[in-house]
Parts: structure tokens; sequence; C-alpha cells
């Protein structure tokens, strides 16, 4: 009786990996999709301002640089004591 017991337990162990396997399976790919998605909607937003690539990675470059502001966004307030620290730093 204990070894039917514990052949009925490692079956169960043996279904829910295999389950365990299919839902990272089927996971992947939801995230694959999710990840096309969003990288058809960022392709339509740039074809829909009419832009130019050169004229795209020159916009992207000036907001890394923090050069421009996107509408929404504040400037980081300014704290003349910081810049006074890091000087006698």
């Amino acid at each position: 009786m204990t070894n039917s017991r514990l052949d009925r337990i490692e079956r169960d162990i043996e279904k829910t990996r295999a389950k365990i396997l299919d839902y990272q399976k089927r996971l992947k790919d939801l995230e694959a999709q999710k990840t096309e998605e969003e990288n058809a909607q960022i392709v339509q937003m740039v074809k829909a301002v009419h832009i130019d690539h050169a004229q795209l990675a020159a916009f992207l470059s000036a907001y890394a640089n923090g050069d421009i502001m996107l509408p929404g966004q504040q400037m980081p307030d300014y704290d003349p004591e910081q810049e006074d620290s890091d000087d006698e730093a």
C-alpha cells in the first residue's frame, strides 16, 4: 500500500513538472508576442510623425542628453548648495 501511494506521488510530481515546462514555454511565447506588439506600435508612432532616421536619431540623442524635455516633464530642481558641496569634495 505504501508503494502505491509513493508511485502516485511520483506520477503527480512528473505531471506537475510537465505542466511547469508547458507554462514556461507559454510565458516565453507571450512575452515575445508582447515585445513584437510594442515594437510595432513604436514603428507606427515614428511613421506617424514623418521624420527620417537621422532626425529620429538626433531627437533621441537630444532627449537622452537632457537637451529637450517631453511635454509634462519637469526640469530637475536646481540646488546651489548641492553644487557647492560637490566642489568641496
